[in-house]
């Protein structure tokens, strides 16, 4: 059994080195940036933790970092997703399973969500909805590219994968 395990985890790694020189790990994190909570927009910070691991027993020097961060475009008839914000940077990665962690700048979020308000008092009191508008974040894809062959790729998820396709 441990045999048939190890064969298995020897295949698993060299498809794995085969199929891209860098392993990818993205988390996306945000912080809420809104100072008047009763204003109704909200902006929201949102950067890229990113961790490159080389699997390769060759050092990688000087490959670019590119990320991009998609907004959802909240105008009303629109189900746009946009360029929020793009960026390269250059990273090297020692070799064999040694990695790299990087942080994208923060890019600030600005929407206002679906609500109501109110204006008047007493009989006259009137309520209006306002629509939502602005840019959400919607998602993210990061690539690590060394001249013009893509080491490693990653989407926050699929549907931004098809979306962009």
């Amino acid at each position: 059994m441990n045999i048939r395990l190890t064969l298995l985890c020897s295949l698993l790694l060299t498809s794995a080195a085969s199929a891209g020189s860098v392993m990818l790990t993205v988390k996306a994190d945000s912080e809420n940036k809104t100072a008047d909570k009763k204003k109704a927009e909200v902006t929201r910070a949102t950067w890229l933790n990113v961790r490159l691991t080389n699997t390769t027993n060759t050092k990688l020097e000087g490959v670019t970092l590119k990320w991009t961060l998609y907004a959802a475009n909240l105008r009303r008839g629109s189900d746009d997703i946009v360029v929020e914000k793009s960026g390269e940077m250059k990273v090297s990665v020692d070799a064999n399973g040694r990695y790299a962690d990087v942080a994208t700048p923060k890019v600030a979020f600005v929407y206002t969500p679906m609500h109501t308000e109110s204006s008047g008092s007493g009989r006259r009191m009137r309520s209006k909805t306002v629509e939502e508008s602005g840019h959400r974040y919607h998602g993210f894809h990061v690539q690590v590219i060394n001249g013009d062959t893509v080491l490693g790729e990653v989407f926050s998820n699929e549907s931004l994968k098809k979306q962009l396709k």
